[in-house]
């Protein structure tokens, strides 16, 4: 029997009886199993070894085998449906006992006989001096939810596809009460692999069928729920960890009284929910009223419960939604300060917490921490071990925060590839408190925005009533934001109702708090009702990259005065780049671009011919020209990369979401290695790259590499919202790990969307959004010509024309489901585009199934503008292609080909036909062949071609490699005088020189074309 007994921890059969018989003329035994209290019940009888037969078979027959053979007491009595084959002849029929008897011999016995059994299934019996250890729910939120599985002494075995009534056996003998839900909802179902009739004491008792054993699908199995499962979770918060505080029992939502809330069950939840430690517990349904059930028990947690379901309940309290309780919980501290909104930042991960390295910590960073831990807003980030270093090592986690993110883990961060932080090098921050705090919202950085004062612990509205310059200097001095650049009134908050904190502030200008002013204050007042004091600070400039693939990518912007703005390309070059990406935290200036590589911007000009030399810590500390001349517009907006900008895929497995697992950083791609990876990074990957929530490793026999290993000794932590870029190990270098150490990785889901980073999208909500990799064409005459785009992580973009050719189009005409491609066009010939270019350098086959399967640059880091933007045109034959969907969009699944035709099944009759077709089509290509050498010796004489004739002699599109040699650009004029043009408009379909099977132009080059090009694009005579 080469198949398992079953899932509960029987093992793999045996063909061999490997046990040897004990005495006696009836002897007994259990067999197929590596352990000799646990398999299939045998018996000798006349020199012959048999199973026994029988209809019903309890843990009182199998406690009787188990003692009789001193293995202890019976844990499990299941039945097991062989595979075909594996049967073994039957002995001895309709056994039963008490399960007291001493042996099975002392047992009521039926017919010593082989005849054949009537019941499909051999009897088991599983002993508690076996390989069974226990059954349990993981990856739940409590001990009675998540998915089963039962533990051996050699493995686990995951039981996959239960219904309700194995899911209820199972909760049972958990003792977490009956079952509410079931991981197959499916009702009526026959054929199952495990089959309970839902009586069973123990899981192990139930029926195994091996016939019908088949792999777990976890994207269809759900979690089991048992009516005793119990978890929190924190809604309406400006943060995941900070909320009203919602319990689930069962299946159930409630909320709980604030005044059942105490400070050692709030610390329970907040670890409960892997955040850290409890901050405060506000009250009267201060994140707003729920809805729903308030239940009346209360928690009385010592404090160091792990989950809310391990602590005590006793009676609680009745109170109405008006009184829900709150909770703010923080993974992050300030300790060895003078109070708890100073000192050194701490991080908890995994219950332990440990110092935060001060790479990069600014007082943005410190600005988010402070009103994450309710303490004011930001004085002050002390370097050289001001609070002390503390013992734990530094975790290097760097955070590139604005100021204006609710939550810490809301910045970007980048862990991955950081080295080792210098000893004593600890973040720090020092906050002001909530006595007369101030705190700017919904602006564009920490120093500028709508005012909000804290009196007696509350934050409230400043209103705008005789505001002006001097109120606006007092609170950016008290701030740290330098000068007042602007005061304004701001709209009032829309999400809920306020208190007004100051419903007027008089100010000289020379006051350090703005509750030194003349002040008055003012009840509550509903949001919407008047509008609130706004201030812009000079600290409020900032510089971002924007519309590129990364954070690290895309064109330059600059705030300033509260507006975004663009530079001019004018003078920009790698000394200016390097500038950015150091004041980003991006590592090095890779590439300076100019003529908006990302598309063009809007607003303002900021900046023109600047003269960094490259060490400045900011862009505007550089020599500039001012602001952007006039014939300066946003065609020749700056863009950067730097070396901080990074990209995750799969490559090289039969679907996107298995193959060699490679990174993108310092301009190219490499692969990660698979030494310490483990099943959190693993998920954490899979679920980054929209691959479902598991993956694994597999062992290929020889990567395909690309001569460059970026990263070893990932080891990813369990945190909120994690990527891979928040994943500690060890520093980036080019060759990280040995060859044959690279990781495959295998993803259980498929891809939905292959998310790069975390971005912005166009789209107003995800059932509206295109899917990744969508195609389209924009700005010809029908749906089969025009601009070729592409949706990518978030937005449309164009590809660059760069080595376009035929080839490349004709992946795209089918696609499209347009028929085959009669033209590649160059030069924006359907107009320029806006939006990032996505691809660049294509080089396509022109088999391929979609223009993803084309090797190209990375996505978004191509040096081409949009007066480079590539286009098609098709040929509308329909007949052998597949209808486009809706809209124009077609995605990057492969075409079925047609059912190709079996020659040996050709009549002899059709054969001669197809023979003297194949002629008289080889003495029409001649024909065309010479005809083709007159009109190159005419080519001169010639002005145009018709646009048919054309394609007629162009035949059929190449499949093989591109030729890589020089090109002749469709659109010379334009490309020369682009600079002096001026904003190009979108006009009519220009008419471009149709290109030849090599992806050159066509045989006519005009009168001024080369003498060599003519001979490399047509033959002499």
């Amino acid at each position: 029997m080469k198949a398992a007994l079953w899932a509960l921890g029987l093992g793999t059969l045996l063909l061999t009886l490997s046990a040897v018989p004990v005495g006696g003329p009836r002897d007994l035994r259990l067999a197929y199993r590596h352990s000799p209290c646990d398999g299939v019940v045998l018996v000798l009888h006349d020199g012959q070894w048999g199973h026994v037969c029988n209809q019903e078979w309890t843990l009182a027959e199998a406690s009787v085998v188990c003692r009789q053979l001193g293995c202890g007491h019976a844990v499990g009595a299941p039945k097991y449906v062989p595979l075909p084959g594996e049967m073994v002849r039957p002995w001895l029929h309709n056994v039963s006992c008490r399960g007291d008897e001493p042996s099975l011999w002392e047992c009521s016995l039926g017919a010593w006989t082989q005849t054949e059994c009537p019941h499909e299934w051999v009897v088991v019996a599983l002993c508690a001096n076996g390989t069974f250890r226990e059954i349990r729910l993981v990856k739940g939120r409590s001990p009675c939810s998540g998915l089963p599985e039962i533990r051996n002494v050699n493995g686990v075995d995951r039981l996959c596809g239960l219904h309700e009534e194995e899911a209820t056996v199972f909760c049972r003998e958990l003792g977490c009460g009956p079952a509410l839900q079931a991981p197959r909802q499916d009702v009526g179902v026959v054929g199952k692999y495990m089959t309970c009739r839902g009586t069973e004491p123990t899981i192990r008792n139930c029926r195994l069928n091996n016939r019908l054993r088949r792999g777990c699908d976890f994207q269809h199995d759900a979690e089991v729920v048992c009516s005793g499962h119990m978890e929190a979770r924190l809604e309406g918060g400006e943060h995941p960890c900070a909320g009203r505080l919602e319990v689930r029992h069962g299946l159930t939502w409630g909320t709980v009284c604030d005044a059942d809330l105490d400070r050692a069950t709030a610390h329970v939840v907040c670890r409960e929910l892997h955040c850290g430690s409890a901050v405060s517990t506000p009250g009267g349904a201060h994140f707003g009223q729920g809805s729903g059930l308030v239940w009346t028990e209360a928690f009385h947690c010592a404090g160091n419960e792990s989950l809310l379901f391990h602590c005590p309940r006793g009676p609680g309290r009745q109170c109405g939604h008006h009184q829900d309780a709150g909770l703010r919980c923080s993974e992050f501290q300030l300790v060895n300060g003078s109070s708890s909104c100073e000192g050194r930042v701490e991080l908890q991960v995994q219950g332990a917490w440990a110092p935060l390295c001060a790479a990069h910590w600014d007082l943005a960073d410190a600005t988010v921490l402070c009103h994450q831990l309710n303490c004011g807003s930001a004085v002050a980030t002390p370097r050289g071990g001001h609070f002390g270093v503390g013992d734990a090592p530094i975790w290097p986690d760097v955070f590139h925060c604005v100021g204006t993110e609710p939550y810490l883990w809301n910045c970007p961060v980048t862990t991955l590839g950081a080295r080792a932080c210098a000893p004593g090098n600890a973040a720090t921050a020092v906050c002001s408190g909530l006595p007369h705090a101030l705190r700017l919202r919904d602006g564009q950085s920490r120093c500028d925005g709508r005012v909000e004062v804290s009196l007696d612990g509350v934050w409230g509205r400043v209103l705008d009533d005789a505001w002006d310059l001097r109120g606006s200097r007092v609170v950016c001095r008290q701030l740290g934001c330098g000068q007042a650049d602007r005061a304004y009134d701001a709209p009032a908050p829309g999400s809920r109702a306020l208190p007004v904190g100051l419903s007027r502030a008089r100010c000289l200008g020379t006051e350090t708090r703005l509750t030194q002013c003349n002040v008055s204050a003012s009840p509550l007042v509903p949001a919407g009702a008047s509008r609130d004091a706004g201030v812009v600070c000079s600290g409020s400039r900032r510089v971002r990259l924007a519309a590129g693939p990364h954070r690290c990518a895309g064109r330059v912007e600059v705030l300033h005065g509260g507006d975004w703005g663009t530079v001019c390309d004018d003078g920009w070059d790698l000394r200016d780049a390097q500038v950015v990406c150091r004041q980003l935290g991006c590592g090095r200036a890779l590439r300076a671009l100019g003529a908006a590589p990302f598309g063009a911007g809007a607003g303002r000009i900021w900046m023109a011919e600047l003269g960094c030399r490259g060490h400045e810590s900011a862009l505007w500390r550089c020599p500039s020209g001012g602001q952007g001349p006039r014939d300066c517009g946003h065609k020749e907006d700056a863009g950067v990369v730097c070396s901080g900008s990074v990209a995750l895929r799969l490559r090289g497995g039969t679907h996107q979401c298995a193959g060699w697992l490679d990174v993108f950083y310092n301009g190219t791609w490499g692969a990660v290695c698979s030494n310490a990876l483990k099943d959190i990074s693993l998920s954490i990957i899979c679920k980054q790259l929209g691959c479902g929530e598991q993956g694994w490793l597999e062992n290929r026999p020889v990567h395909t590499g690309l001569g460059t290993s970026w990263v070893d000794n990932i080891e990813c932590r369990k945190l909120r919202n994690s990527t891979l870029w928040q994943c500690p190990s060890a520093p980036w270098h080019p060759r990280s790990c040995a060859h044959g150490e690279e990781a495959w990785v295998t993803c259980a889901g498929l891809s939905e969307k292959m998310t790069q980073d975390s971005g912005e999208t166009n789209c107003s909500s995800a059932h509206s959004c295109p899917g990744e990799g969508m195609l389209r064409v924009r700005g010809g005459k029908d749906s089969c010509s025009g601009r070729v785009e592409l949706w990518h992580a978030g937005s449309w973009g164009t590809v660059c024309d760069d080595s376009w050719d035929l080839a490349d189009a004709e992946v795209v005409c089918r696609q499209l489901g347009c028929g085959p491609a009669v033209g590649a066009l160059a030069g924006a010939a359907f107009g320029p585009g806006s939006g990032p270019v996505w691809l660049d350098e294509v080089g396509c086959r022109g088999s391929e199934a979609s223009l993803w399967n084309c090797p190209a640059e990375p996505w978004g880091l191509g040096d081409c503008g949009h007066k480079e933007d590539a286009g098609v045109r098709c040929s509308r034959d329909r007949g052998t292609t597949a209808r486009p969907p809706a809209l124009g969009w077609a995605s990057g699944a492969p075409l079925t080909p047609p059912t190709a035709l079996k020659a040996g099944n050709l009549p002899m009759t059709f054969c001669l036909v197809l023979g003297t077709l194949l002629v008289i089509v080889s003495l029409v290509l001649g024909m065309q062949w010479f005809r083709g050498r007159r009109v190159c010796q005419g080519s001169r004489m010639l002005g145009s071609l018709p646009s048919e004739g054309v394609y007629e002699d162009i035949g059929v599109v190449p499949t093989g490699e591109k030729d890589e040699g020089p090109r002749v650009s469709l659109n010379l004029a334009l490309e020369e005088e682009y600079d002096d043009a001026g904003e190009p408009e979108q006009g009519p379909e220009e008419e471009d020189a149709p290109l030849n099977p090599a992806g050159g132009v066509p045989c006519s080059l005009g009168p001024q074309a080369p003498a060599e090009t003519e001979d490399a694009a047509c033959p002499r005579t």
